[in-house]
């Protein structure tokens, strides 16, 4: 599909059925912008369906594969998905996620300057605060909350969701209950899924004292609170640019900057922790989203990607893509 000019070696961009159309419309956005760059380089260009089987058996390709939503580990395969927060992509080797190279990665708050981190800490809190953006389409009317809160955000059931949690958000969630304390609960629902526990919670938490059911924008229930809970929602990076900390019931690659329940158990400590320690907000999302991700809007995307595959070792001069 859409080959390009030249019959060499190429890219190929690996998406699920519903991104593929004749004329790649319906590829997200990072994918059209490099299959553009790419071709103007003189570099054939693929979209194919995510086989994921076949990817996973995949053996010596002299392609270069772009995998949305991939899990992939070959030489000459990154995987790319969206990183929480607009514009910021993962460009992978390992994942997405809680699979994702990051989260193994050691990160050292120290390592990271000081003056650059709190200068792109301020611009990303200013656009994505100021502007009450998320990764889902939110209310735009504005609500109020008492501050202080503990915020639960659900996600429902999916095979992501699946891998990563420790526990199902039901046990989450009545852990959440019994530590609280004199914090008040507000509970949201996935704005795109309510499915497996979120139902049964949300019809417990109207039965309980100090407890709000929201659909409210994310970033005026963020405002009000002192602490996140989830399995590994993007939520608990979006509250990062309030300086609210996260308790994370899953695995996540945003642990470093976080507290980890690994059971149930657990989650009372991880609350009296988060709510007590001091957490390098801004040296984290620097090195995270900064020098982790790739910026979409950023005019040298093209040539992150190709220093990515090359980082792994990729010749690109059989592409016309050679230093």
């Amino acid at each position: 599909m859409n080959p390009g000019r030249d019959a060499g070696p190429g890219l190929v961009l690996h998406v699920p059925g519903h991104m593929l159309d004749p004329d790649e419309a319906a590829l997200p956005g990072l994918f059209q912008k490099l299959a553009a760059g790419f071709r103007a380089r003189g570099v054939r260009v693929e979209t194919r369906w995510r086989d994921r089987v076949a990817l996973a058996e995949m053996g010596e390709t002299a392609d270069l594969h772009l995998i949305h939503n991939g899990a992939v580990r070959h030489p000459r395969a990154l995987n790319t998905g969206l990183a929480y927060v607009f514009p910021f992509w993962y460009c992978d080797a390992q994942g997405i996620f809680a699979d994702s190279s990051l989260a193994s990665a050691a990160f050292d708050p120290g390592a990271e300057d000081p003056e650059a981190a709190a200068s792109f800490f301020a611009a990303h809190a200013r656009r994505i605060v100021g502007q009450r953006l998320s990764r889902y389409d939110q209310p735009i009317r504005r609500a109020e909350f008492a501050g202080g809160a503990i915020a639960v955000f659900l996600q429902g059931d999916s095979e992501p969701v699946e891998r990563m949690r420790h526990m199902r958000e039901a046990e989450m969630f009545e852990a959440v209950v019994a530590a609280r304390g004199e914090h008040k609960l507000i509970v949201k629902a996935h704005p795109r899924n309510r499915t497996g526990d979120t139902g049964a919670v949300l019809d417990r938490a109207r039965e309980l004292p100090g407890v709000i059911v929201t659909d409210a924008n994310v970033h005026d229930i963020l405002a009000a609170s002192a602490v996140t809970v989830s399995i590994s929602s993007a939520t608990a990076l979006e509250g990062m640019f309030h300086r609210v900390p996260a308790v994370l019931c899953g695995r996540s690659d945003l642990h470093h900057c976080a507290e980890t329940a690994p059971d149930p158990g657990a989650v009372a400590d991880a609350l009296r922790t988060a709510l007590e320690r001091t957490y390098p907000f801004e040296a984290f999302v620097h090195w995270f989203l900064g020098a982790g991700m790739l910026n979409t809007g950023r005019d040298d995307l093209l040539d992150r990607v190709v220093a990515r595959f090359r980082a792994r070792g990729v010749d690109m001069a059989a592409l016309g893509l050679g230093d």
